[in-house]
């Protein structure tokens, strides 16, 4: 059996077993197989530009606020547009991605990007912004879940979690500290304000669209890059694929509530708990943000992450429990965070082991492609990340008037955040429950058994 014919076999069927594929097949020759890291690497260069381009202010809020005149509410809201133009495109993405190849719809989305980076600099306007940050979103909706589809097809299984985890963290890391250092020391030391800043980076991102479309290849040699059914609409009836979906928009909401916020209460705490200048602390703040929440948690923390996934579940440990347990520390973070904290150590610590905890969807992926097949991975996790970032969307969009009704101290920034923390844990809450009601529904065993049960391919 083909490798196309069994992920072909993985269809939804009352009582019937989910078929995935043969464990550890080699790739096409040794020379292919060895490319992966290189696919690996552009990936997570491919991947940063679309978390740059969703954190494109996340840095440079204070000015842009200031330049505008904007409360937490406008800048939620223009936080939150994005990811509804993002949500919507997810599907009509991942399906092209696996009827087309992944390549192509990867490297001209990230030139959109680029464009879209250069319109959102040029508005003058909130109005004219929200219009650039909706066309940014379905941009950017062609890069991640194609790139998962990629890796799916690179990595052999037992480098499943570890090769999504790596993509989303490294990648994830690149992007935040574009948005949360690099910008924001363009703005002030290179450039001539945010605007002329947001350009700079922009030209970097169209470098690297025209670098991924020389060096990634959507397959192996010898191995399909496209497959004819992408998604089956019957698998809606499959109360497996919706606690992906639930515990996907978990996570989705813990990091719209964490990563768009998480600089700018940083550099609030430097300024009101701390007495620091507002640029000072505006770059110290963005730095805080890189080196704890976005290189050790997301970066090296998602990694790690996921290859302590891969063993647990070499030893019979459910992919959904390890899930669930990182969002409930996700939670407890976020509790500890609307307590007030100032300490800079301590929001350093928080921050990082938010990083991680926060950040893990990328291990659901590496779940949907042993229940589904790698062939079909950018697609059913398309679906999954759409429903997250729906629920992820609005979770943000209230976010920043939350904080504001909450605020028991008008006029102090630092009290604002107690909202902003406790409504994105209540979000995350309400989609684990009901992500593990979906699961414990799973009425077949065998849909979640590994890989390695089925078939080998002849």
């Amino acid at each position: 059996m083909t490798e196309e014919r069994a992920s072909e076999t993985v269809r939804l069927k009352p009582d019937t077993t989910y078929v995935g594929l043969a464990p550890d097949t080699t790739h096409g020759v040794q020379g292919d197989f060895a490319y992966r890291w290189v696919i690996l690497a552009f990936a997570i260069l491919a991947y940063g530009t679309t978390q740059f381009s969703r954190l494109n202010f996340a840095g440079i809020q204070r000015f842009l606020a200031d330049d505008l005149a904007l409360d937490r509410g406008a800048i939620g809201l223009l936080g939150s547009v994005f990811f509804y133009s993002y949500a919507l495109f997810q599907m009509p993405w991942g399906i092209a991605s696996d009827r087309i190849a992944n390549r192509l719809i990867v490297g001209l989305g990230i030139l959109f990007t680029a464009a879209t980076m250069v319109g959102f600099a040029s508005g003058q306007t909130w109005g004219s912004l929200l219009v650039w940050r909706v066309l940014s979103g379905i941009a950017a909706a062609a890069v991640y879940i194609p790139l998962t589809g990629a890796i799916a097809r690179w990595f052999p299984d037992r480098e499943r979690s570890f090769s999504q985890g790596t993509l989303g963290g490294f990648g994830g890391a690149l992007g935040e500290g574009m948005a949360y250092f690099l910008l924001p020391v363009l703005a002030i030391y290179f450039a001539s304000g945010w605007r002329q800043g947001t350009n700079i980076v922009a030209g970097v991102i169209a470098i690297i669209g025209i670098l991924c479309l020389v060096f990634l290849k959507s397959a192996p040699s010898g191995q399909p890059a496209t497959t004819r059914t992408p998604f089956d609409w019957t698998l809606l009836r499959d109360m497996q694929l919706w606690s992906y979906a639930l515990l996907y928009s978990g996570f989705v909401i813990g990091i719209r509530g964490t990563q768009t916020w998480i600089a700018v209460y940083a550099a609030d705490v430097y300024i009101g708990a701390h007495g620091m200048a507002v640029n000072q602390a505006v770059v110290s703040g963005g730095l805080l943000a890189l080196l704890a929440y976005s290189i050790a948690g997301r970066g090296f923390g998602c990694s790690l992450a996921g290859k302590m996934s891969d063993l647990l579940a070499r030893r019979g440990v459910p992919r959904v429990a390890v899930l669930v347990g990182w969002l409930v520390l996700g939670m407890a973070l976020l509790q500890i965070l609307s307590m007030g904290v100032t300490a800079i150590a301590a929001v350093a610590i928080v921050a990082a082991l938010l990083g991680t905890s926060v950040n893990l969807f990328s291990l659901i992926p590496a779940a949907i492609s042993e229940v589904y097949g790698r062939q079909r991975t950018a697609s059913v996790s398309a679906f999954a990340n759409m429903c997250g970032q729906f629920a992820g969307a609005t979770a943000l969009a209230v976010s920043g008037y939350v904080g504001i009704s909450l605020n028991t101290q008008p006029g102090n920034a630092l009290t604002e955040y107690r909202g902003i923390w406790l409504s994105t844990l209540v979000g995350m809450a309400i989609a684990t429950i009901l992500g593990v009601a979906a699961q414990i529904a799973v009425r077949t065993p065998s849909r979640s058994q590994p890989a390695s049960a089925a078939p080998q391919a002849s």
